[in-house]
């Protein structure tokens, strides 16, 4: 049965819903990992255990967001029970939002089938899918994020004044965000061939919009300052070394970096895409109507890296997440312009979402520092880490004489959700046993010890991640 562009359309529509709700609902067991066992867990519970009576985190909790979503899962664990599904479920409705609003913008400039395809393919991207796997802020920061591109397209100033606030609720990257779109609203929806006085008059109208969002900066950062004396960062943070400036050498290694990130987990497909469409379609890639994707896909991919690539360790796969959309969305755009034969363009697409599935496989070898929780490659961890502990149980092995890594550190109840307080130390080269996971990131110097002074002593491995139990040899 051969399938026109409406009941094509239906699937792809379907499946953008469909993969969002299984990623989600396949998830709700899933113990707090990676950056959301601090963004998320640790901030709940102060919240939680603290009666909601303060609105900042305590110093050592505090990276210098303001804490919404923290706020918030708390405040659904005292509704709902202090339970790990709470915090995935509450990833549901941003995750249909993230597809929604995919829709709503591929519909501006795609006709069908092929705004669903483009929607479906998005969504395939391997950081994107398994972050709405996680209880991470990321996934309702891109929800707000495409909702405030398609409010800017459309000069709808109400969405654009929620939007902006959101982001701002959200982090400190969020706000960045907002102001690569207000750079954008001012380039579509700004007239600068009007007189001087009547361009000011509409950019001040215009900016009413952001005053929402400019209060709640002033009252949250000032009440802030007053309270601890520092915004946004200090010296004596536990994240000091990741926000630590680097020279130039260090510049160049971060761009080295960054761009190794646009390609990493499969993008390269989109890229080479890009590439192919500049040489042989120049015009379709930068057609007029496409005008607010690449004007945006520029300010994002040339300002929000900016601070990213002066500092030591702020190059995470997810920070990247809007520049990824963006430049996947004009890429995919251009791919379905009638100017390219239907034959090429099923090809293409094909091709980039081949690449993007088969890169939840790439797994690096282990001396090689991979951003876990931007693939689904993380899932077995989930299983394997409980398969090593119910063994170190059986083996009488304590946790207060074992030693392991981020993001193995934390305690069990913030891990877990359980009752349990205990904690792997953090790895020195001193413990009797180490706990490992070629998911953790180790330094040089904890990878000499580890092979110098270690053995193994027990494996558990699936598709590529394992954990592992060792004990010291040398004393």
């Amino acid at each position: 049965m051969r399938l026109n562009s409406s009941k094509i359309s239906l699937v792809f529509t379907w499946l953008s819903y469909g993969y969002v709700a299984v990623l989600v609902v396949s998830s709700v067991s899933h113990f707090f990992f990676w950056d959301t066992v601090q963004l998320a867990s640790k901030h709940a519970h102060f919240f939680y255990n603290d009666n909601f009576e303060s609105i900042l985190l305590p110093e050592h909790l505090d990276s210098g967001h303001i804490p919404t979503f923290g706020w918030v899962l708390g405040l659904l664990w005292s509704v709902f029970g202090k339970s790990l599904w709470v915090g995935h479920l509450l990833m549901l409705p941003f995750g249909i939002g993230i597809v929604y609003q995919l829709r709503k913008l591929a519909q501006q400039f795609v006709a069908p089938p092929w705004t669903s395809v483009v929607c479906f393919l998005v969504l395939l991207d391997p950081t994107l899918s398994s972050q709405l796997t996680l209880v991470t802020p990321d996934i309702p920061l891109v929800f707000v994020f495409l909702w405030l591109v398609n409010s800017v397209v459309k000069n709808h100033r109400i969405g654009i004044m929620f939007g902006v606030a959101l982001l701002f609720l959200i982090s400190m990257r969020g706000m960045m965000i907002a102001f690569c779109l207000l750079l954008l609203d001012i380039m579509l929806n700004t007239s600068f061939k009007q007189p001087g006085k009547q361009i000011f008059m509409n950019l001040c109208k215009k900016s009413i919009a952001y005053f929402p969002a400019v209060i709640i900066f002033i009252a949250y950062f000032g009440y802030h300052y007053m309270e601890k004396g520092w915004v946004g960062f200090h010296e004596s943070s536990p994240w000091a070394e990741s926000f630590a400036r680097v020279g130039w050498k260090g510049f160049l290694r971060n761009l080295g970096i960054f761009g190794w990130r646009l390609l990493d987990f499969g993008r390269i497909g989109i890229w080479i895409a890009l590439l192919f469409l500049g040489i042989r379609f120049r015009k379709q890639l930068f057609q007029r109507d496409r005008k607010p994707l690449l004007l945006l896909a520029l300010v994002l991919f040339c300002l929000l890296p900016l601070n990213m690539l002066w500092a030591k360790g702020l190059l995470g796969h997810r920070y990247l997440l809007p520049i990824y959309i963006m430049i996947a969305l004009v890429g995919l755009f251009t791919l379905t312009s009638e100017a390219i034969s239907k034959k090429l363009r099923v090809i293409l697409l094909t091709g980039i979402g081949v690449l993007l599935i088969t890169g939840n496989l790439w797994i690096y070898p282990p001396k090689v520092a991979q951003g876990w929780d931007a693939t689904l490659a993380h899932r077995p961890y989930y299983s394997l880490r409980g398969e090593a502990l119910n063994y170190m149980k059986t083996q009488q092995i304590p946790v207060t004489e074992s030693g392991s890594f981020f993001p193995n550190t934390a305690s069990f109840s913030a891990i877990d959700l359980t009752e349990n307080e205990q904690r792997f130390h953090q790895f020195n080269g001193k413990q009797t046993y180490v706990f490992y996971s070629n998911v953790y990131n180790l330094s040089d110097q904890e990878w000499m010890w580890l092979e110098t002074n270690y053995s193994e002593v027990k494996r558990f491995e699936r598709a590529g991640v394992w954990v592992a139990i060792f004990k010291k040899t040398l004393p």
